[in-house]
């Protein structure tokens, strides 16, 4: 492994900050879940209070880099204001200015699904252009404002999804339900692709000695059998959950048979003259790829009968079990030689670096014990395997690969609102004023960094 190996963690500002009363910071989409639900995103993990607690723990790891996200309503409290919030933008530098004390890379995004309520109510997020406006102020503001301070940046989390599930930022879904919904999540995809393609260019032109990359969500899928109608599936599968994004993202070019295929699928791609000009500016172009990867999963052909023991899967995918692989409490595959399979793929396409910035076991089985421990030999198998599979991704099969952030590092709310969902090496204790307790992984992972890699225990 090089020795400039970035190894850390993840989190999210909506998952992980709270704060979100704190300094004139606006409302998103999750602060109006948490009035519906109750789910206390406002609160979180309280980053916002503990930030110097946390980091300090992120150091005593040997953390080379934290991935992170801005909430957009920290710094424009609508989304769209005429001025950005200076307390908001204060708050972020002094993050920063903190993990750049412990020598730890900030690895920022800039959006991580908590669009603006403003934006939601009355654009309904990414199906207006003028959220796209929106969105290239906020990132100029961002590049502007901490460009000193952050040289690795990630646009939008796993916006490859975005086509699976157009609804995300619409305020009312019932204006739609006679509506072609495939064009709709078209045009909200379109909309999320100029968001990208604008703060890929304004980054390379305000800050061009930093890095900037898109975050894929990877949905690695096998044939379930060796019949060729299973391996077709499979293959589209993949392109369209996952190449199809990164194709559009590393040429600047919607190709002409995904044109043909959105037809058949009675969807009108239109793309005007500046639109196309922007996306294939050698300035718009990624300098690496991110990913989150958690599991993989099989692909069966629609007409073929199913004839194994595997279990058909509801997730954001149609898919089955592998009868080879073990599962997570929570039904996701253990396949650490898939992660490698992914970088090899990603980089045999796209020759460009790559960065892991989520991976992990989520659990709801931890205990605290009398001696404020937790035991949490599962979470070390599981990362001890794909941290090994990382290593010989490199080493072996000799891939660029810039770093390693698994998620969740510090016990957060899962997207859902769970907190019992426990990722971290840290454990945060929800129900008694958030104190923070190390885990058995916290100084398993310490050891890993300190050997980069070497001593997996």
């Amino acid at each position: 492994m090089n020795e400039k190996f970035l190894w850390g963690g993840s989190t999210s500002a909506f998952q992980f900050e709270g704060g979100g009363t704190e300094y004139n910071k606006g409302k998103s989409i999750y602060d109006i879940r948490e009035e519906k639900t109750g789910v206390k995103y406002s609160i979180a993990s309280d980053f916002y209070h503990h930030y110097k607690e946390d980091i300090k723990l992120m150091h005593e790891m040997g953390f080379k880099a934290f991935r992170m996200s801005i909430a957009w309503t920290r710094i424009y409290p609508n989304g769209y204001e005429d001025n950005p919030n200076e307390k908001g933008i204060q708050f972020y530098k002094r993050i920063f200015q903190e993990l750049k004390k412990y020598n730890i890379e900030p690895v920022v995004t800039l959006f991580h699904w908590d669009m603006p309520e403003y934006l939601v109510m009355k654009y309904d997020g990414f199906k207006s252009r003028k959220t796209v406006e929106c969105f290239i102020k906020y990132a100029k503001t961002c590049f502007e404002q901490f460009g000193d301070l952050v040289k690795y940046w990630l646009t939008l989390n796993e916006n490859n999804l975005s086509m699976l599930i157009p609804w995300m930022y619409i305020y009312d879904k019932d204006r739609y339900k006679n509506s072609n919904t495939q064009q709709l999540a078209w045009d909200c995809y379109y909309n999320s692709l100029l968001c990208h393609f604008n703060a890929v260019k304004l980054c390379h032109e305000i800050i061009p000695e930093a890095k900037i990359g898109n975050m894929t969500a990877s949905a690695l899928a096998y044939p379930l059998t060796p019949k060729p109608e299973d391996i077709l599936a499979t293959d589209q599968h993949n392109q369209e959950t996952m190449w199809d994004d990164l194709d559009i993202l590393t040429t600047g070019v919607i190709n002409s048979s995904f044109i043909d295929r959105m037809k058949d699928k009675n969807i009108t791609i239109t793309l005007n003259k500046d639109d196309a000009k922007l996306m294939v500016d050698p300035k718009s172009k990624i300098d690496f790829i991110s990913f989150s990867y958690y599991y993989s999963l099989c692909i069966q052909d629609k007409t073929n009968i199913k004839n194994s023991n595997a279990e058909t899967m509801q997730m954001l995918y149609a898919g089955f079990y592998n009868p080879y692989l073990k599962k997570t409490d929570f039904g996701w595959q253990i396949d650490p030689i898939g992660i490698r399979i992914f970088m090899n793929m990603t980089y045999n396409k796209y020759h460009l670096p790559l960065m892991v910035v989520e991976n992990g076991m989520g659990t709801e089985n931890e205990i605290l014990t009398s001696d404020y421990r937790i035991h949490d030999d599962y979470r070390i198998d599981y990362l001890r395997s794909h941290i090994r599979a990382v290593k010989e991704t490199v080493d072996i099969d000799h891939i660029p690969v810039w770093g390693y952030l698994p998620w969740g590092c510090i016990d957060l709310l899962s997207a859902s609102g769970n907190y019992k969902k426990r990722y971290g090496f840290i454990y945060v204790d929800f129900e008694h004023k958030l104190e923070r307790y190390k885990k058995d992984s916290f100084y398993w992972y310490k050891n890993v960094i300190a050997s980069n890699g070497k001593e997996l225990g």
